[in-house]
Formats: C-alpha cells, sequence, structure tokens
C-alpha cells in the first residue's frame, strides 16, 4: 500500500465481527427493556431495598428513608442507561479498531493479540454497568460500584485501553517509518 493508493480495508475475524454486533444488540434490548418495564423496575429495587433496610441504612421514617431510596433508584436507572450507551459505543469502538489492527497489524501475534483485548475488553466492559445497578439494590450505591469496578470496569476496561494504546503505537510507528522510507 503506497501513500498515494487507496487502503485496503481488512474486515477483523468473523467471531469478532459477531460479537460487536452481539452487543449493539445487547444494548438496544436493554435500552427498550429500561423504557418498557421502568415501573417493575423500580418496585422490584424498592422491594429488595426495604426489605435489606440495615444494608441501607433506613430507619423506618419516610421522610428520611424516601431520600435514600430515590438516590438509590436514580443510581439503579443510571447504571443501565450507562450500559445502554456504553454497550453501542463499545461495538462501534471494537469494529472501527479491529478493522485497522486487521489491516495495519494482519496476521501477526501482536495484530492477533491487539483483536482480542480489543474484543473481550470492549464487549464486557459495558456490562460492568448492568452489574453495578443489579447489585444497587442488594449491597448499596458505593459497594454495588467497588464489585463492578473490581470484576469488570479495572480488568476489562484496562484491557481495552491497553488494546488501543497499543495499536496507537503500531499505526504511529508505521507511519514513521512510511515517512522515513518516503
Amino acid at each position: 500500500m503506497t501513500e498515494t493508493s487507496p487502503a485496503a480495508w481488512r474486515l477483523p475475524p468473523i467471531p469478532i465481527l459477531l460479537v460487536a454486533v452481539l452487543l449493539i444488540a445487547c444494548a438496544e434490548v436493554g435500552g427498550a427493556s429500561m423504557v418498557q418495564f421502568k415501573l417493575e423496575l423500580a418496585r422490584w429495587v424498592r422491594a429488595v431495598m426495604l426489605a435489606r433496610a440495615e444494608t441501607h441504612g433506613l430507619v423506618g421514617v419516610r421522610d428520611v428513608d424516601e431520600q435514600v431510596l430515590d438516590e438509590a433508584l436514580v443510581k439503579f436507572d443510571a447504571g443501565l442507561r450507562l450500559f445502554h450507551m456504553h454497550a453501542e459505543g463499545m461495538g462501534l469502538v471494537i469494529i472501527a479498531t479491529t478493522m485497522v489492527a486487521a489491516t495495519l497489524v494482519p496476521g501477526s501475534r501482536a495484530g492477533r493479540a491487539i483483536v482480542l483485548l480489543l474484543a473481550v475488553g470492549g464487549a464486557t466492559y459495558p456490562f460492568g454497568y448492568a452489574l453495578w445497578s443489579l447489585l444497587i439494590p442488594f449491597y448499596g450505591i458505593e459497594p454495588a460500584k467497588r464489585v463492578a469496578e473490581r470484576l469488570v470496569w479495572i480488568p476489562f476496561g484496562g484491557a481495552t485501553i491497553v488494546a488501543i494504546w497499543w495499536l496507537t503505537a503500531v499505526v504511529a510507528l508505521r507511519a514513521v517509518r512510511r515517512r522515513a522510507g518516503a
């Protein structure tokens, strides 16, 4: 491929594309479910929290407890919305970045590693928001967030960040080599 010739883009492996498309599909189902079952979800969160009053610091005084319940419901809803948005976005990020890797680092171990990190990290990261939301009624906002961070956001978000920087370095090195050869 020369500087003046058009790029011949390569598709990433089909299983990687499937992962990305499935992630986007999960985002759409999640978004639709949030709207369709908003009232049922709010009732469920409230019931679980009331059953675990001590965990949430509920004291049995309506004026006090309603603030705690409302904050948890807002965070629960926010987590589901963040799952929806991140799953849509990361699906597209996986497609775009793995296509760049497949095109610029084809067939190498580095290319395969980058593609795998992007796919696994990118596809798993958004589910941390769903996990956070689902754990809020049982453990509270901050404890649920710590679990999601440790189990999902840090390892899988970290894998995605490493892969994107690695790909950035490969692309930059390729550009420098191309410039030096010109």
